[in-house]
């Protein structure tokens, strides 16, 4: 078993064209629905407003 640390750091050593594959694949893993998935994919565009000069700054920040 792998921790999150270890599978994020492997993902970091990926190409762009291996970690966007696994982006494609990934929920299959996570056992995510394809309805779950879809949902997310349909609601991004209405947090869109956030993408702007003034709020960017916050995009820096990083959680503990």
């Amino acid at each position: 078993m792998r921790t999150v640390g270890e599978i994020s750091a492997a993902i970091e050593k990926l190409d762009v064209k291996e970690q966007v594959e696994l982006l494609r694949i990934l929920p299959r893993y996570l056992k995510i629905s394809l309805d779950d998935l879809a949902w997310s994919r349909m609601a991004e565009p209405a947090f869109e407003f956030w993408n702007n000069p003034e709020d960017a700054i916050y995009d820096q920040l990083v959680a503990v």
